[in-house]
Formats: C-alpha cells, structure tokens, sequence
C-alpha cells in the first residue's frame, strides 16, 4: 500500500482557483508573470494547499512545446491544477519548456506527470498478428505447392508456419516494448518528473497481458504512479497505483458513476481515496444537465458542476477529478477547467 503523498490542512484557499495567465512571447524566453492591479500571487499558499489532503485534480495536455502558443505551454492551466499529463513533448526540452517546467511544479507546485500509451502499441499489435496469421497460412501453401502443384498444407502445416511468423511479430514488440520503458524512465530521471501514468484499455492475448504486466513491474516505484483505463485488466493489484481513472461509464448519467464505483469498490485493493472519477470536456455535452439527477427544481447544473460536487452514495469521499480537453485559455476549456476546480474544493 502506498502512502498518500498529501498531508490533512483543513482551510480552502479561494485565491488558488482565481489563476492569472502568464503572457508568453514566440519565443523561447522564460514566461513573465503578469500582475494586475499591483496584487501578488500567493503563490507559498498554494504550493501550501496543494501539499494538503484534498479533492485533487488533473488533466492532460496532449502536446507539450511552449512554442508561442498558449494551448503549448504548461503554465497556461490554472494554477489550482494538481496534476497535468503530459501525452507527449516531454523528451529534450528546450530552454523554453524548461522554464515552463519550474514555472508550475516550483513555483505552482503542480504535478508533471508523463503518459505511456499501451494503447496505442496494442492496436499496432493487433494488426501485425493479424497479418502474421495470413502470411504463415500463405507460407504454409507456397512451401505444400512448392513440393507439388497440386499440394495443399496440413492443419498441422499451417499452425507451425502461423507461430513462426508469429514469434517475430512478438519478439519486434518486446523489443518495442522495452525501447519504450527504456526512454520514459530515462526521461523521468533526466528532468525529474512527478511520475507516470499508464493507459491500459485494451489487452489483446495472453502475450500482450505478459508485456503489460512487465511493464508494470518496471514503471511501479517511479514517483507517482497512475492507471487510466480499464482497472478491471489489474483487479488483483489496484493497490499498485496510487490513482486510477476509469473511462469506461457512459458520461451522460450521472448515475453511471455510481455504478462505476459499486462494481470497482468490490475489488480488494479498490481504495475510493485513490479513484479520480473521470469527465470529458471536449464536448459541449459537459455543459447541460444530467438528466437522471433527482430534484424538485427545474435542471440546470452543468455536468462539470455536479460531478466536481458528487460523492458516492454512503461511502467516503473520492480521491477527486480528472478532467480531458482543457489545454488553456485560448478557449472555453480553460474557463471550464478552472470553474471545475474550484467546485470540487467545495466539497
């Protein structure tokens, strides 16, 4: 069992969620924090806050460059964030992504976390065994019509042909595998980040449930460790993670996270301090009502205000949120994510 990282301090901090942008320039210079009014940041407050127990939060920012752009920048998000992923750009930072990278985890004392995609590797996978099962066939009658024109392969024939091609397939991928655990890990020591999050949602055959598995030995222990995706595959070691986010319920009930938890908080290594319930915020679909929320009141609370506000009907409360599709300011989404946020420090 991991210990939890935050410490109980029971004052919400208001100003945390009122996050002010830094204006960055096009190009690699360290961002400028922009006072309005001559008022200061607390920013010792929050680094102090967020050292605390609390609902926490997270996102992801699928490309990191501080290239110019705002949606680029790590700093763009609110300063109340707990956590930001980091899908991708977290390797050979430049001089401008280094300063970006102590803006928020020294100054802010937000969490970097880097993603590792599973996902992506099965679904390759996926299709080079596919293809490895069509080549070993067509292997097996080259090699039958190549004894006799008229020669046709053994079930036993074709089976030993599919494993041989087979058996590449999955030696490319071990190697493939390893490259990948190799380079995240050497990044995480390199600019010393918070820790990983893996995404599992996908474990095709017993061959893949090994590479995963090994995976999994080899990332645990590595700072902050995070599972997002189907924590079924894992039910045996959910206390492996220090967080878990599941995006398998359909979001558009509300009802559904309760079903979500009933069947996770069954597993013996569930612990409801560890789940971050997740919401999309890609979509405008976050902003109406869930339909199945029981009141006497016509419905008006957006999705984003009523789950940062839920709690799991007769159990504890949950570990907190984690929110997808907020990059920064340059939209809806940031305005979102930062209301999201100071919901949750409500409860």
């Amino acid at each position: 069992m991991k210990v939890n990282i935050f410490k109980k301090f029971v004052p919400v901090l208001s100003c945390i969620a009122a996050g002010l942008m830094p204006v960055i320039s096009c190009t690699e210079v360290e961002p400028i924090e922009m006072q309005v009014g001559g008022v200061e940041k607390d920013y010792a407050s929050i680094r102090a806050f967020k050292a605390t127990e609390h609902p926490l939060s997270l996102t992801w920012i699928s490309s990191w460059r501080a290239d110019g752009s705002m949606d680029s920048y790590l700093s763009a998000l609110p300063d109340s964030l707990d956590m930001v992923v980091v899908e991708s750009g977290y390797g050979d930072l430049s001089v401008a992504q280094l300063a970006d990278l102590s803006s928020v985890r020294e100054t802010r004392g937000t969490k970097v976390i880097v993603s590792l995609d599973m996902d992506a590797v099965a679904a390759t996978y996926g299709e080079d065994i596919l293809q490895a099962e069509i080549d070993g066939e067509n292997n097996a009658y080259e090699a039958a019509e190549a004894e006799n024109p008229d020669g046709v392969p053994t079930d036993e024939e074709i089976e030993v042909a599919v494993a041989i091609e087979t058996a590449k397939v999955q030696d490319d991928y071990s190697a493939r595998v390893t490259a990948l655990v190799d380079g995240i890990l050497a990044e995480v020591e390199k600019y010393s980040y918070d820790g990983i999050l893996l995404r599992v949602n996908s474990i095709t055959d017993q061959f893949f449930r090994e590479l995963v598995d090994g995976t999994l030995d080899r990332l645990d222990g590595k700072g902050l460790f995070i599972l997002e995706g189907t924590p079924d595959y894992f039910a045996s070691g959910l206390d492996r993670f220090d967080f878990i986010i599941s995006t398998l319920m359909a979001q558009d009930r509300i009802s559904a996270y309760q079903e979500e938890y009933d069947r996770l908080s069954r597993y013996s290594g569930f612990d409801a301090s560890r789940f971050l319930v997740y919401l999309s915020l890609e979509t405008a679909d976050c902003l109406t009502p869930y339909p199945d929320v029981i009141s006497s009141q016509p419905l008006t609370d957006p999705k984003y205000k009523t789950l940062a506000l839920w709690n799991p009907a007769g159990s504890e409360q949950t570990g907190g949120l984690a929110l997808r599709g907020s990059a920064s300011d340059a939209g809806d989404g940031y305005s979102i994510l930062r209301k999201t946020i100071q919901y949750l420090q409500l409860k």
